[in-house]
């Protein structure tokens, strides 16, 4: 009876792994339900801004990246080297509408656009609708990621965020970006 369950087991795995793989596995939907962000790098011609990951405060775990595709705007989390995305919380919109607490501190839980990412993530896009922003705008992209030195919050480089942390932000106009 052991062999007859270990023999089923091992065919189930292997016709799953010879499965065709839909490529919208990669799509996740995230919260509002009309931003789709992907682990897949964009397929633009390139983008408008780069900015250091900072991982505590004096690490550089990798980039954000900005760029117009079609009618959206792309905010990617690229990490390089031996760093790994755990999660994301990003900030993309008016620079007055910036969440944070009555000390100035970042509420990172109240930014809009956030995910948990599998293990080994070291690219992630969010992709925000044009329609619903401003010409200019303040990000805030932070990060949890692993790396070298360990568990570390990470920032995109910029100006300080307020308050008594390090968190930062930078602005940006679409205007930069040929629109």
């Amino acid at each position: 009876m052991k062999t007859k369950l270990l023999i089923l087991f091992l065919g189930v795995i292997f016709l799953s792994s010879c499965s065709k793989d839909n490529e919208n596995d990669n799509l996740l939907i995230n919260q509002p339900d009309d931003i789709v962000a992907s682990r897949e790098q964009p397929t633009s011609d390139g983008y408008c801004v780069q900015v250091d990951l900072m991982a505590g405060q004096h690490y550089d775990s990798g980039n954000v990246e900005v760029a117009i595709y079609g009618d959206n705007l792309l905010v990617t989390y690229s990490m390089e080297g031996d760093w790994i995305l755990n999660a994301s919380h990003l900030f993309v919109g008016d620079c007055s509408q910036r969440p944070s607490n009555k000390s100035g501190n970042p509420r990172i839980g109240h930014f809009p656009y956030s995910a948990s990412h599998p293990n080994g993530t070291t690219t992630y896009t969010y992709s925000i609708p044009l329609s619903d922003l401003p010409n200019c705008l303040c990000i805030a992209a932070h990060a949890e990621v692993n790396g070298p030195t360990g568990s570390e919050t990470g920032w995109a480089a910029g100006l300080p965020y307020g308050g008594n942390s390090w968190a930062m932000y930078f602005e940006y106009c679409l205007d930069d970006c040929g629109l």
